[in-house]
């Protein structure tokens, strides 16, 4: 129950703090820009500051690391996440049969005995939980840039919010599925997830995909749109094969019954099938697309809310 973290926490990411704060002060930046490049108070860049830098095992890459972070804080053009992402990056690294991992074996002998490979496993994609769960946000994360990055997927937006969500092939949970917290709005005429992908932030819609994946197993991504018979129309023309229940509905377990009662529904290999329920009282109409990837539900979306222009 002592994980390599032990390390990184005791060892790794205090002298790196420590060191970045008197790099950056060598720099000639003062200790309030300090604190607020690093994210931290200016009492602990105090504390960095007044402490002695040790030399370990770790010293050298860590050197190494600072000369990169030092270049990368002081250019304001670079945001927070590249910072973290270059840090979290070396110390992967260092756990991948690098120094970190040595020290961990020393200090845990049991693990050394047993041949440890667990950071190998976890980190270099053989564990397929955490890679298809990777694999899923990147889709999400690369769908939702392109439907940022549009000028007219606002118009098939409807009142109640688009919402995508995607999962892996093996999904059967709805915490298994990734969607976009608060759904995906407008913000100056454009559209806007305000929150990144998360699993477990959709239930509705995540439910419908997983029980969709029943009629249609290829499928592992849905967004709803409005449903309005031009959006529609326009969807048939860009390639979704749309089927339409008789009756407004809400609840995903009804929405797939009242398609046992069709008699033509997308082929069981379709990958682009899509469900249109009709308006009612208080039930705005909603489109319900489906595909192999969110990334290409968001690209057929754009060609869709184009269309719409001509």
């Amino acid at each position: 129950m002592r994980p390599p973290c032990e390390v990184v926490h005791r060892e790794f990411l205090p002298e790196v703090r420590t060191k970045l704060a008197k790099s950056l002060r060598n720099a000639g930046l003062s200790q309030i820009e300090i604190a607020s490049r690093m994210n931290v108070t200016q009492a602990a860049v105090s504390k960095y500051l007044a402490q002695k830098s040790s030399d370990t095992e770790l010293t050298g890459e860590i050197n190494k690391l600072v000369d990169r972070l030092t270049s990368m804080v002081l250019n304001q053009e670079i945001t927070a996440d590249k910072i973290v992402k270059e840090l979290c990056s070396a110390c992967m690294y260092s756990r991948l049969g690098f120094t970190i991992c040595k020290i961990h074996q020393k200090n845990i002998g049991s693990l050394k005995d047993a041949n440890c490979q667990i950071c190998s496993e976890l980190l270099g994609g053989h564990d397929n939980n955490l890679s298809e769960r990777a694999e899923v946000i990147r889709d999400m994360q690369d769908a939702l840039y392109a439907i940022e990055s549009s000028i007219t997927f606002e118009r098939i937006v409807p009142q109640v919010r688009a919402n995508l969500v995607a999962c892996h092939k093996t999904s059967r949970t709805i915490e298994d599925v990734a969607g976009v917290p608060g759904r995906i709005t407008i913000v100056g005429g454009r559209a806007l997830a305000l929150i990144g992908p998360e699993f477990g932030a959709s239930r509705h819609t995540a439910e419908l995909l997983l029980r969709v994946r029943d009629v249609w197993p290829k499928t592992t991504a849905c967004l709803c749109v409005s449903g309005h018979s031009s959006i529609m129309k326009a969807a048939t023309g860009v390639g979704f094969h749309v089927v339409s229940t008789e009756e407004p509905e809400i609840d995903p377990s009804k929405i797939i019954h009242s398609l046992t009662a069709m008699k033509k529904l997308p082929t069981k290999n379709a990958s682009c099938p899509a469900i249109h329920v009709p308006g009612g009282i208080g039930i705005e109409p909603i489109l319900y697309l489906f595909g192999t990837s969110a990334r290409r539900i968001s690209e057929m979306c754009i060609q869709l809310s184009d269309s719409l222009l001509n």
